[in-house]
């Protein structure tokens, strides 16, 4: 068998037990909290080329998703208030759970994210690490890849944290290529992955000073920069400021290219929404940064019509909302969040044989930095993402980091490889390497189906996870089907249920009267009271008294006080109330 032939084997392979693990999983879950507004407004976007909901995410990935549903029978009412409107929640719940089936247009959406994010990304993970380390280390990143938990959890559903993470690992690929040699193929890839990532996410401009960082470094090494001109012969430069000149000459196609993706991503249709009397109601004046030095670019920008005004208003409205909100670690209530938030995340998200690895990745490199160019490009954009997120004050989820573990599933790979490869006491190296894969594998299987709720054993596992992280690290509203299949089998005719979620418990089955928690919009009719005697059933989030009003946090501690008589998917803890509660009115 060809080393081709093998490679191609061990790629499909691997992919196909990342799908099914994903498929199998997204069986037990219910729609998770954001869905209900990115894949109604993706097929939005296809049919009617509007973009007036959920203009707080660029529309790329919801397109992706919502892709199959093209090929259905889609209901939508165009004269519906919500609509009218653009109240995006309100209207996401109606047109899933209401006017159409959820569950159908849930699973099409999501498979279209496993195929065409979460595969693409396993691919390149495997790809980049072959042509940097070799087929050996390929073969131990894609197995890290594969059983990855975060990209088991977050490729199933349709949202864009694990999108953002394709394109800003690609452009990194991309800019890599063309820091070898410079071509014109090779800077329009960069702008694609650029551009991509900039209508997956408004984070995805993380990548501008990423590549300027790696740029530098390249203008500063002593090593020769190919240039592939359209025309003439190619030229190799030798001075650190003409190589300087050159990468820096790529910036205007890049963002060239990147922009007319941005563009091609809204259907080259600028305003938000195309009813004038609906993109007339968002406000500009509200969203306008304090700052002029900031203020005066975005103000070219929708003078010049540089970028549509719908991407423009998205991350104006982005940097507004980017400054506070309820956030949750460890015991703690913040609205500002905390400068060790993503490096607690990191420490108890991650799997202890993969931090083992990265150990290990990190001392290899340091023993091998004469390959400088490894070392550039797979930890610089590694430490610098990781440096960006800390810097960030919306501290509600782990999945914000994301994009750092492919690089991370890179160098471990290569550690893997070196541990395989080792000559002296080579037996014991093997058998260290086998007996961390052993357990990285048994952790996440562990687990499975309910991957978004892994913790490693330094929390004490996902059953302690709730005492560390809530919020999207854990409780995304997606264990309504697992609280369905509880209250049949233990004979529970109805609990009173305080939920954090968007989706519709009734559509799952699950009868319950509604205590008063968040989710928007809220349910027509609320209990306000709780008897001796009720089977509660609380979301994690709310448990911890996250986003409630003073009120109701009081019910919480006093049920997260008790031992819970189930847990259900690690997300949602039942009691048996042996109080009374009541909300003052």
């Amino acid at each position: 068998m060809s080393p081709k032939t093998r490679a191609v084997l061990i790629a499909a392979g691997g992919l196909a037990i990342y799908v099914t693990l994903c498929v199998t999983s997204m069986r037990w879950s219910a729609c998770t909290f954001d869905e209900v507004i990115h894949l109604p407004p993706g097929w939005v976007s296809w049919t009617l080329g509007d973009h007036r909901m959920n203009p707080d995410h660029p529309p790329l990935l919801r397109r992706v998703a919502a892709l199959p549903l093209l090929f259905m029978d889609v209901r939508m009412q165009t004269d519906d208030h919500a609509w009218q409107v653009s109240r995006p929640w309100e209207f996401g719940k109606r047109f899933l759970f209401r006017w159409n089936d959820a569950g159908r247009m849930l699973f099409w959406g999501r498979l279209s994210m496993i195929v065409w994010v979460g595969c693409a990304l396993g691919l390149a993970v495997f790809a980049w690490t072959g042509r940097l380390a070799g087929f050996p280390a390929a073969g131990f990143a894609l197995f890290l890849f594969v059983l990855g938990p975060d990209m088991l959890a977050h490729g199933q559903i349709v949202a864009n944290d694990l999108g953002i993470t394709l394109f800003l690992f690609l452009g990194v690929i991309a800019f890599e290529r063309l820091t070898e040699r410079v071509t014109a193929a090779r800077v329009a890839l960069v702008g694609l992955a650029l551009g991509a990532g900039m209508a997956t996410k408004f984070s995805g401009v993380a990548l501008v000073p990423i590549l300027g960082v790696l740029g530098l470094i390249v203008a500063l090494r002593p090593e020769p920069l190919a240039v592939s001109p359209p025309r003439g012969p190619a030229r190799r430069v030798d001075t650190r400021f003409a190589k300087l000149a050159v990468l820096a000459g790529c910036f205007l196609p890049i963002a060239v290219v990147a922009a007319a993706v941005v563009w091609a991503a809204y259907g080259f249709h600028s305003p938000l929404a195309r009813d004038a009397a609906a993109n007339a109601a968002f406000d500009w004046s509200r969203i306008q940064p304090p700052n002029p030095l900031v203020r005066a670019p975005f103000a070219l920008l929708k003078t010049l019509q540089l970028m549509p005004d719908a991407w423009t208003y998205g991350f104006l409205h982005f940097l507004d909302h980017a400054q506070t909100r309820p956030a949750f670690l460890m015991g703690e209530h913040s609205e500002t969040g905390w400068p060790h938030f993503f490096l607690v995340t990191f420490a108890v998200k991650t799997p202890v044989p993969l931090l083992l690895l990265g150990v290990a990745a990190a001392v290899v490199a340091w023993r091998e930095r004469a390959d400088w160019r490894r070392l550039a490009f797979v930890w610089g954009p590694f430490a610098l993402y990781f440096v960006l997120a800390l810097t960030r004050t919306i501290n509600i989820g782990h999945r914000h980091l994301l994009p750092v573990y492919p690089f991370l599933f890179v160098a471990a790979g290569h550690a893997a490889a070196t541990l395989w490869n080792a000559r002296a006491r080579r037996g014991a190296a093997r058998a260290a390497l086998a007996v961390l894969l052993a357990w990285y594998a048994a952790g996440t299987l562990r687990v499975h189906p309910h991957y978004l709720a892994y913790f490693n054993e330094l929390a004490g596992g996902p059953a302690n996870g709730y005492k560390y992280l809530v919020d999207s690290s854990l409780d995304w509203g997606q264990d309504l089907i697992g609280l369905r299949a509880y209250m049949e089998r233990n004979a529970v005719p109805r609990v009173k249920l305080l939920y954090f979620g968007t989706a519709d418990p009734g559509y799952y089955g699950v009868a319950c009267d509604r205590l008063p928690g968040y989710q928007p919009p809220p349910p027509s009719t609320l209990v306000r009271e709780v008897r001796p005697g009720d089977i509660v059933a609380v979301s994690a989030t709310h448990l911890q008294g996250v986003y409630l009003d003073p009120a109701v946090r009081a019910l919480a501690d006093q049920l997260r006080a008790r031992r819970p008589v189930a847990v259900i998917g690690h997300s949602i803890f039942v009691y048996r109330a042996d109080f009374a509660w009541s909300l003052p009115s």
